[in-house]
């Protein structure tokens, strides 16, 4: 499995996409961030997908829903550090 991404801080929870089981890829991920304004959100690595609420209880449902079915792959980024 490569080597995962340093968790911002923002991030309080962590779910591995279908594509992370598949590719041994750790950073294929749907992130949970609580935001100051509206409660939690979601985003996933791989397709780019995500969504806010202020209920911390379906916002972790739906990431986990979402990662679960999610086969999308992370985009490589460049030597550079900017994205392919």
């Amino acid at each position: 499995m490569t080597s995962p991404i340093a968790r911002p801080k923002d991030v309080v929870a962590r779910y591995l996409t279908r594509a992370a089981e598949i590719l041994s890829d750790s950073n294929a991920t749907v992130d949970v961030r609580r935001n100051r304004d509206y409660g939690h959100s979601w985003d996933c690595r791989g397709c780019g997908h995500g969504t806010s609420n202020g209920d911390s209880g379906q916002v972790h449902t739906s990431a986990q829903a979402h990662a679960e079915q999610c086969r999308a792959i992370p985009r490589p980024t460049c030597t550079d550090g900017g994205q392919q």
